[in-house]
This record gives C-alpha cells, structure tokens and sequence, in this order.
C-alpha cells in the first residue's frame, strides 16, 4: 500500500490563490462552467492545459498536463474537471497514471470529475474532492470571498472608529467653554493640537493605501495581458483592461471625496479651537481664583483683582473702574464712586511707574 488515498498526505488549498491551473478540455461544458464562476474574481490568472478527456490515449495527456503545471511553478493550485458521461466516458480518470501525476503534484489539485454520484480513483487522490467542476471553482475562490468579507468590514469599522474619534473630540472642544474647561486650557490645547495632527497625516495614509492598491490593480493587469492563456480572446482582455481602468477611476473620487470631507472637519476643529480665537486678537478675563470668565462689567467691583489670559501669557490686573457700554478716553477719571477705598492714590502711582515683572500691568 502506497498510501496514495490516505487523508494525512491530503494538502490545504492556499488562502489566497493568485494563478490557477486548469486540466480539461477547450471545447466542453465542464470549461464554460469554471470559468463563469471565475469570472468574478478578474485578478485571477487561469492557465489552461487542453487535454482529451475520453477516449484511447486520453489518460496519458491528463497524466502529462498535471505534471506540467505541478512542476512549472507557474501556479498555486490545479483543477482535474470533466462534465458528466457513463462509467466508460470517465474511465480516463480511474487509470493509475492519472492517479500517480496527480498523488506526484507539488501543488494541491482539486478534481472535479462527472456529477455527485459519479467518483473515480482520480477523486480519492486528489487533495479536494468537488462533486461537479463548478463546485470545484466554487471551492477554490471560497477563501477570496471571505478575505473580501473581512476586508469589507474593516474598512466599515475604520471609518466608524474615524467618525466617534472625530465626534469625540468636537464634544471636549465645547466642553473647554465651561469653568473646568478653562482651568485646564493650555493641557487641552496641546491634546487637541496633537490630534489635529494626527488628523493631518490621514490623507498621506489614504493616498500611500490607494497606491498600494493601485499597484495590485496593475500587477494584475499586467499577468492578465502577458499570462499564456490559452483560452479567452483579446476582446474578453479589452473588457477587463477596462473594467480596471473604471475601477481605478472610482477609486481616486473615492479618494478626492474623503479628502474634501477630512479638509472640512479639519477646519471645522480649527474654528472650534480656543488658541485661534485668541490669537485673532480676542482675551478672557476672570477673577483671581475664580476662572469663570466675566460677561459683564457690573459682575465686577472695584478693587477686585483680574486675570487675562492672551494667546501667549497672561495679564494680572486690578479693577480701579469700569464702563457700562461707552468708549471713553483712556485717560479718562473712572466714576470716583465705583473706586474702591483708598485706590485713588494707588491708581496715581501707577501711571508712574513701570509695572513690576512679578505681577503685570494694572487696568
């Protein structure tokens, strides 16, 4: 016993099969029905060996066609099919040189041999066993869908995590306008600094993604145009030539869409930020203390100490009066009644001094 049925020599199919080898005949249903199940997946190379498939001598061009392609590299899985036919029509298939080509193979095959009932030796050998030579395609490209499931689905997850980020951080934006919010200002202006940033370098990562995918598009152009396939013609290669060309066109809008629409956010967050606002020219002030900022010129009493914070440093003031909505000049005596006791000789001896480095200005 030679072992040649057992399930330990049995190989896995590869994941991801890229050049497929098919042994059958050019001119039989079996043929028609491969390939419009590999019609779906156009990166697919598919590298026909025309054999006879019934018939004196047909054994021996099947046997010669599976070494062929087991031993020239040029493929990562073979696929054994013929359509249905009586005992004596699929008896090519139970000879021992087909059977010892196919045990011989470097690369797993997958035979597809008759209808469900029908089996031959060449079904018990070969490493995958398809009740029909479309089940046998079917079986071949399953892992390719569901590597195109999985990538579905991150790309979904991807931007759904893109969008809660997104949402997130304009949320703690309107958060900076409470109390809390400005008693932490410079710390969450660093953070929110360093996210932009990261926003920033999306687009560069989209494009380095686009192009990667740009290159699979073209090597794979470039192995259905050059591939020695026996099958097929130039008119079924113009059509998948353009096929690409449209997929590719759709994938840069794609590109230019996301782009546009991480420009808008980005300048949405910019108008957002507190820093800008500031370095437009624009202050808050508050109590010494109390880092509510102030909204009105009667919640504040004369005498009481202010802070400004600018968009690079902050003021220390001291209230010696104030305006209730008129520009007055700026050498202009405050009302003597909202002056706090003992102030008016301080206010004189600040104009003239020069405001110490320790405390500020006074206003």
């Amino acid at each position: 016993a030679e072992g040649l049925f057992a399930a330990e020599r049995k190989r896995p199919l590869p994941s991801l099969p890229q050049r497929l080898g098919l042994v059958t005949s050019p001119s039989g249903a079996a043929v028609r029905d491969v390939l419009k199940v590999l019609s779906r997946w156009e990166h697919l190379a598919v590298l026909l060996a025309p054999v006879r498939v019934q018939g004196k001598g047909s054994e021996g061009e099947i046997a010669r066609a599976v070494a062929y392609l087991g031993r020239s590299g040029l493929v990562d899985v073979v696929l054994v099919v013929r359509g249905g036919g009586s005992l004596e029509d699929l008896w090519a298939f139970n000879e021992e040189v087909v059977a010892r080509a196919i045990a011989a193979c470097v690369v797993p095959v997958v035979s597809g041999v008759g209808h469900e009932v029908d089996f031959t030796i060449a079904d018990f050998v070969a490493d995958v066993r398809a009740a029909t030579p479309t089940q046998a395609a079917e079986i071949v490209v399953a892992a390719l869908e569901g590597q195109q499931r999985r990538v579905e689905s991150a790309q979904g997850e991807i931007a759904a995590a893109f969008t809660r980020k997104l949402e997130h951080a304009r949320l703690r934006l309107r958060g900076l306008e409470g109390a809390r919010g400005l008693a932490r200002l410079p710390s969450r202006l660093r953070e929110l600094e360093q996210k932009l940033r990261r926003l920033e370098a999306l687009p560069q990562l989209l494009r380095a993604l686009v192009a990667a995918r740009h290159r699979r598009a073209d090597g794979a152009s470039s192995r259905l145009y050059h591939w020695p396939v026996r099958f097929g013609s130039p008119r079924r290669r113009e059509l998948v030539a353009v096929r690409l060309a449209v997929a590719g066109e759709r994938l840069r809008s794609l590109l230019a869409r996301r782009t546009l629409e991480l420009g808008a956010r980005e300048r949405a967050l910019s108008a957002l930020s507190p820093r800008n606002v500031l370095e437009r020219g624009y202050s808050i002030t508050a109590r010494e203390g109390d880092l509510r900022p102030l909204r009105d010129t009667a919640a504040v009493n004369a005498g009481e100490r202010l802070v400004t914070t600018l968009a690079r440093g902050q003021l220390r003031s001291l209230v010696v009066g104030r305006s209730n909505g008129t520009q007055g000049s700026l050498f202009e005596e405050p009302d003597s009644r909202l002056r706090a006791p003992g102030t008016e000789k301080q206010a004189q001896d600040t104009r003239r001094q020069t405001p110490d480095d320790g405390e500020g200005g006074k206003a």
